[in-house]
């Protein structure tokens, strides 16, 4: 009976509240990542930040990703920006942290999104970044009625591909403990006024132990959203420990949506039975004659012929099949990936 009496919060109390619960969440988080060591981050306040997208307007949403988070463009302080803002509920906190502490650490990398701040006054944190002026890849690949929409060059998907592997090799190899990103994907990779590609949302990565060589992923198959699942490498589904080569393998399946310019649910309609699979129907058609006419975006072979071009095509896909083999250990290190990437994209900026 009492606590029907009782008075409801008011938004100061609320903001006040989650300020030290989130500060304090923060705080114990980057100390805990930088080996004892705090980590400034920038603080906004909610009222700029609400200010800055307009009370939050759907217009400025330029990514829904399925409900987990919204990226909405804003200014503040007159300088563009990316706003990020988790779903969900207070469970939903540790996962924003995470995020904040990653993104903080790896913003000094060219082909990672620099994160500015954040705001702690809200139940969920919200995180602040710099703008990324075109959008998502998966906008570019797979969504021709997208307001920036403009279909990708090959040197365009060189250039991404060979940017996002070196942001992956350093998360990989630049910190005493790896970091696995654990989603890579095309909605998580943003793209600039040059078109250089921008690694997002560390919301589910995590850092291998020192000394170790796994680490524990705690996925629960079962509540993975179905667009997710061609991206995710076989041991999610076999084993409970992962290292660096899940992340090896999801970058083999955005590999292939740059060649195709397909998705990973069902991308061969009229393919036979069991081969539904992006990877699958790569792998099945690399084969035969048709690897072009089925497999490679048509806005690709459009652009016309260049000395070395069919057999480039080819080994980019041989590549990224390599990428996604089933078995771990038989995946290349994302190191030789990206000097492989590197050598095709010099090959085709001075052949087209």
């Amino acid at each position: 009976m009492i606590a029907c009496f009782r008075p409801k919060k008011d938004r100061k109390t609320v903001e006040e509240t989650s300020l030290m619960i989130n500060g304090r969440m923060l705080l114990e988080s980057s100390v805990a990542f930088n080996n004892g060591r705090g980590n400034p981050i920038r603080s906004f306040s909610f009222q700029e930040l609400n200010s800055a997208t307009n009370n939050f307007d759907p217009s400025r949403i330029f990514w829904d990703d399925y409900g987990l988070y919204k990226l909405y463009n804003g200014f503040l302080h007159d300088r563009p920006i990316i706003l990020k803002k988790l779903e969900g509920n207070r469970k939903s906190v540790k996962y924003s942290i995470k995020d904040i502490v990653f993104a903080s650490q790896f913003s000094s990398h060219k082909n990672v999104l620099k994160l500015l701040g954040c705001c702690l006054e809200t139940e969920i944190p919200l995180l602040v970044f710099e703008s990324a002026k075109n959008g998502t890849l998966h906008d570019h690949i797979y969504n021709p009625h997208a307001p920036n929409f403009r279909p990708l060059s090959w040197k365009s998907r060189l250039k991404i591909a060979l940017g996002v592997a070196n942001a992956i090799a350093y998360l990989h190899a630049a910190f005493p403990k790896p970091i696995i990103h654990r989603d890579i994907k095309p909605s998580n990779i943003l793209l600039d006024e040059d078109y250089v590609p921008k690694l997002v949302d560390f919301t589910l990565s995590e850092s291998i132990p020192e000394g170790h060589f796994h680490v524990q992923h705690g996925l629960c198959i079962e509540n993975v959203p179905t667009h997710i699942l061609g991206f995710l490498a076989p041991e999610h589904f076999l084993k409970s420990f992962i290292n660096e080569k899940v992340d090896i393998y999801s970058f083999g399946v955005v590999l292939l949506s740059l060649l195709t310019g397909k998705r990973v649910q069902n991308p061969f309609p009229s393919a036979p039975p069991g081969n539904y699979s992006l990877v699958q129907g790569v792998k099945k058609y690399m084969e035969t004659q048709k690897f072009n006419e089925i497999v490679v975006d048509p806005a690709v072979l459009e652009e016309g012929p260049w000395p070395g071009k069919e057999q480039q095509l080819q080994n980019f896909a041989m590549l990224a099949l390599q990428c996604t083999c089933d078995l771990e250990d038989n995946r290349p290190e994302i190191i030789d990936v990206a000097k492989q990437l590197r050598q095709m994209y010099k090959s085709a900026i001075s052949n087209c």
